[in-house]
């Protein structure tokens, strides 16, 4: 039989080895919060994810708000200029996480439309999600490819 001493010890060993194993998990993914105990901004994903959204029901002066500040006047310029596009659907590819899990790549495909033309034609965006430090600030850097064909329609 064991004594309770044992047992509380092994339940420690077991609590810190479980922390260790699955405590690195969100991290891995951008997902840790250091520096806000209280939840107030956004993991990458919830960052990327309502990016994305907005892009896709043309919110671009919203979505400008996760565009950083020095890109922000050429990104909503650029939106403007397909402002009747219609986006219809998207699909994000997989995040590629750097070492220091301080920038992610996203590639997205964008399904898109203008009431122009019947044809619906697919839209390339590499998004260059950074963040500084520990914090979950992240930013976007946006680089489209089609766009300009919608200009034109």
């Amino acid at each position: 039989m064991m004594n309770s001493g044992l047992r509380f010890s092994l339940r420690v060993l077991v609590a810190v080895i479980a922390l260790a194993l699955f405590g690195g998990l969100g991290c891995a993914n951008g997902e840790f919060r250091f520096g806000d105990p209280f939840d107030r901004e956004m993991t990458l994903s919830e960052a990327q994810h309502q990016y994305t959204i907005l892009i896709r029901w043309s919110e671009f002066q919203k979505a400008g708000t996760y565009v950083s500040e020095d890109e922000r006047d050429a990104f909503l310029d650029r939106m403007d200029q397909v402002e009747d596009a219609r986006f219809t659907d998207y699909e994000s590819g997989e995040v590629e996480l750097d070492d220091d899990h301080e920038t992610a790549t996203i590639e997205v495909t964008y399904t898109v439309y203008t009431p122009n033309s019947p044809y619906e034609l697919e839209v390339q965006e590499t998004q260059e999600w950074t963040r500084s430090g520990v914090g979950n600030k992240w930013q976007v850097s946006s680089t489209f490819e089609g766009l300009q064909q919608l200009a034109f329609n």
